[in-house]
């Protein structure tokens, strides 16, 4: 599955400064045009001052809607009912994401959850009606695709990286008493034995299904 369009955050600066957190498969991906915004070609990774790595496309995608930053976003996947061909989808960002993180034993345990708003822009031969199975086969594939995503990026990030990037330390504070705490458990140095737990949920809204073919 692959990533095809342009995220546009809320702080456009994040399409082309960098923050810390590559893969391959994007070096020769279609672009969908977007509404706005400009094309994401990835991000830089740092830990401290130091160049660790960038992030592709997908990986960049993850990167805004796990700190927030994703307004909207174009992208591709296979259809559910025939993998040969693709379904366009636009989403929008529905009601923020959550992050919870937990201490299990000295380990970060950190689970994500997110919701976001789909409407199909485009089906490869599809008639004018789309029955509500066929719809929610295209919001569980879709909710797959992002959940896939998001965790191949956190644990790339997170073990091979082994950079904060998303700023999750920030959620970590309150499970220390005091600073001195924290200071000991030395968050950056065990977010790499971090374990992730992600739900996505993406909604096919009535009046946002077919703009075209």
């Amino acid at each position: 599955m692959l990533f095809y369009g342009h995220p546009v955050s809320s702080d456009s600066s994040s399409s082309s400064s960098s923050s810390e957190g590559s893969s391959k498969e994007e070096s020769s991906s279609g672009i969908l045009p977007a509404d706005n915004g400009v094309e994401n070609i990835g991000l830089a990774v740092f830990k401290g001052d130091k160049l660790v790595g960038k992030l592709s496309k997908t990986e960049t995608l993850s990167n805004l809607i796990i700190t927030d930053k994703l307004k909207s976003c174009r992208l591709s996947i296979p259809d559910p009912d025939d993998q040969s061909k693709a379904i366009d989808f636009y989403l929008t960002a529905d009601s923020g994401r959550k992050i919870d993180v937990s201490i299990l034993n000295g380990t970060p345990y950190i689970k994500f959850q997110v919701k976001m708003n789909g409407r199909i822009s485009s089906i490869n031969q599809i008639s004018e009606h789309i029955s509500e199975e066929r719809i929610n086969k295209i919001e569980e594939a879709v909710s797959h695709y992002l959940k896939i995503h998001l965790l191949n990026y956190l644990y790339k990030t997170s073990k091979e990286y082994k950079s904060d990037i998303s700023g999750i330390g920030k959620y970590v504070i309150k499970k220390f008493k005091t600073r001195s705490e924290l200071a000991k458990y030395n968050w950056l140095d065990n977010y790499e034995n971090s374990f992730f737990d992600v739900d996505a949920e993406v909604k096919v809204r009535s009046s946002f299904l077919l703009t075209g073919t």
